[in-house]
């Protein structure tokens, strides 16, 4: 392979615990399914992984054995992983928050071979905890996408929420960003390539303001019709990308 071609891994809506009647480690169950999918990271050029949030199912009960379990599943990753929070691992207080006092991936900037993406904690931005909470994700947003090296020639942006599931005119509901044209806006400033998101449980792939938005489906389970679980392998060569699912459903 060429030396500016790699792969990344996008995992998202593990949701550890969101299964939780078969039992954490049984065969069917999420945390079986995601390490499905780190076995396929580990078994395959694959450079890093990057997760989408919601990687425990509840962020307020039942919290420690879930992020046990997410902890015993990432230990066994070969290659790094980067990540952002979503609406399950966060819960409903912005403060004491087990997800984050443990360390894992909230957020994150990085470059690798001309390729930079920007994770972001899409729950903060699009304004569930109120307007500090909203300003500080913002500022964070756009002080890392303005120190994007300016030989990076793709620029992906991960976050939980899509900024729409059907279309951008859509009403304002649980499902998307209501301050979606005010992000785009920012996006498109500072070309933006991809947005990469979950949450919604199902595949979207759509184009807004010359901006690929891709939503996966997940590992977890699909929410809002039948399809197979599973997470993306995004190859990234020097004219583009191209994204591809992976299966992590048994046999």
């Amino acid at each position: 392979m060429s030396n500016s071609i790699f792969k990344f891994a996008f995992i998202t809506d593990t949701q550890i615990g969101m299964d939780i009647a078969s039992g954490r480690h049984e065969p069917g169950s999420d945390k079986a399914r995601l390490d499905r999918a780190i076995a396929y990271v580990n078994e395959n050029e694959i450079d890093f992984v990057v997760f989408g949030g919601d990687q425990v199912h509840n962020g307020d009960q039942e919290i420690d054995a879930q992020l046990d379990a997410l902890q015993e599943s990432l230990s066994a990753l070969n290659v790094p992983y980067h990540g952002v929070v979503g609406n399950h691992e966060l819960g409903s207080q912005p403060q004491d928050c087990q997800y984050i006092d443990r360390g894992l991936p909230v957020r994150f900037s990085l470059s690798h071979k001309k390729t930079h993406l920007v994770g972001l904690n899409a729950s903060w931005l699009r304004g569930d905890f109120g307007d500090n909470y909203v300003q500080k994700e913002w500022d964070y947003v756009q002080t890392q996408l303005s120190q994007v090296p300016p030989d990076c020639t793709h620029r992906f942006v991960v976050m939980h929420w899509p900024l729409f599931s059907c279309h951008p005119q859509e009403e304002e509901d649980y499902w998307n960003m209501p301050n979606r044209d005010k992000i785009i806006d920012l996006f498109k400033q500072h070309e933006v390539s991809c947005v990469l998101s979950g949450h919604w449980h199902q595949d979207i792939d759509a184009r807004w303001h010359g901006i690929s938005l891709v939503t996966s489906v997940g590992t977890s389970q699909p929410l809002q019709y039948p399809e197979e679980r599973s997470f993306k392998v995004v190859t990234v060569f020097e004219e583009g990308w191209s994204v591809r699912r992976v299966s992590v459903e048994r046999g």
